[in-house]
């Protein structure tokens, strides 16, 4: 449940915020993860996962004080995959378990994501994707590959999209998988033209 907030008190709260938690003396892990403790990381998240529950039209009211402030790392350029699309994803279709493991370190940059989607013989028509999937009793594995994968060489997870079911229309029987970067047969190389 969250508590109508007024356009001057959110300021407020981000200006106590910079005041208790210098930006300018702390790295950015320990000043992302005390904004993503008062609920300024993702304001329209719910609270205790880095919102307060309000519009998302508000967080520029935040933004707004930690640019003026000139706050460094204060945008979504810290990790802007696992902001943009992975916090948003593991929020609506993630567990509490992946909530507490993945939402905070999303956001001080912890944890930097990229995005799994291109392959070398589709490019950009995603639903034609040759990688695929299969079960093994609890586990998926995955064979494929995947290209023009931005931060992949820094990245700890990765947002793999990949055929499950073969025998479906193009479109249908793709799914969407949370990778850890660092998991046995992963292998990130750099693209030469």
């Amino acid at each position: 449940m969250s508590v109508a907030i007024t356009d001057d008190e959110l300021k407020q709260r981000t200006e106590a915020l910079i005041e208790e938690v210098d930006p300018h003396a702390n790295d950015q892990y320990t000043f992302r993860g005390a904004q993503y403790d008062a609920g300024l990381a993702f304001v329209h998240f719910p609270e205790g996962k880095g919102g307060l529950g309000l519009s998302r039209s508000k967080q520029s009211i935040v933004d707004q004080v930690l640019r003026d402030a000139k706050v460094p790392y204060h945008d979504l350029m810290v990790n802007p995959i696992g902001i943009g699309m992975g916090a948003p994803v593991v929020l609506n279709h993630g567990t509490e378990e992946m909530h507490e493991k993945h939402l905070k370190k999303i956001f001080t940059g912890e944890d930097i994501w990229c995005q799994l989607f291109s392959e070398p013989t589709h490019g950009s028509d995603v639903a034609g994707i040759p990688s695929r999937a299969i079960r093994d009793g609890d586990e998926w594995l995955v064979n494929g590959q995947k290209v023009w994968t931005t931060l992949a060489h820094l990245s700890n997870y990765g947002m793999l999209l990949t055929r499950t079911n073969p025998d479906t229309p193009k479109h249908k029987g793709l799914s969407y998988f949370i990778l850890d970067m660092h998991s046995p047969g992963v292998e990130v190389r750099p693209l030469y033209q």
